[in-house]
């Protein structure tokens, strides 16, 4: 008897899938995908509005201070004032507002209001903002600690601003500054060793350098 020859077809065996295909598996995860391409567009956008936000209240924070600064320059000091004051709460946290504080308290001080200055650049300078405006703080109260007569007071703000100052020059200003209260508090020694400081840590072409070489020589009658 011929055997009959039977044509098989493959069938898949249990327990196994055929691989789902590409176009059916992303309209399977259409909706997540779109999701989440909307959320990074939204992430996206929110970043963007962010930066521009920050970019043009800077910008206004600029043009506040540059009419601030202008009242100032023309002798305008409550006028100054004011500018000052509503920049620091308009823009607080804000390099202008760090500015503001400084120029208001240059103000206080133009307008003979020592005491206030010093007491608040200590408050401000105590807060310990930005590196840049702690040393000016500290370098403003030395000056009207001096006015004040209070010489070993301002010699340790000016210490402080020397040991805060990111720049060179800001530092040796501050260095000079202290050397100059000590010594009118009769403190020469310490006068000396503020000086030496400057001349022996600072490049010769940073400004003050010069300034405290001659002072140097001349309170250790060239001893340096």
């Amino acid at each position: 008897m011929a055997s009959t020859a039977s044509s098989t077809v493959p069938t898949q065996q249990a327990g196994t899938t055929e691989p789902e295909p590409f176009v059916a598996r992303l309209e399977k995860y259409r909706k997540p995908i779109s999701y989440g391409l909307g959320a990074l567009a939204l992430v996206a956008v929110g970043l963007w509005l962010y930066a521009e936000t920050g970019r043009r209240k800077a910008a206004a924070g600029a043009d506040a201070l540059d009419g601030a600064r202008g009242a100032f320059e023309a002798g305008n000091l409550p006028g100054a004032a004011t500018a000052f004051q509503q920049i620091i709460q308009a823009y607080r946290g804000s390099d202008a507002a760090y500015q503001a504080e400084l120029g208001l308290n240059t103000v206080r001080l133009a307008s003979g209001q020592t005491q206030l200055a010093v007491d608040e650049l200590r408050k401000f300078a105590d807060a310990h903002p930005p590196a840049l405006y702690e040393s000016g703080a500290r370098l403003l109260m030395g000056g009207a600690l001096e006015n004040l007569s209070k010489y070993p007071e301002a010699a340790d703000a000016y210490l402080k601003a020397a040991d805060i100052a990111p720049e060179d020059y800001r530092k040796v200003e501050a260095l000079v500054g202290a050397a100059r209260a000590y010594q009118l508090a009769g403190k020469q020694p310490e006068a000396i060793e503020a000086l030496r400081r400057v001349v022996t840590k600072f490049p010769e072409e940073t400004a003050g350098v010069a300034e405290a070489k001659v002072r140097l020589a001349e309170l250790t009658r060239g001893a340096m």
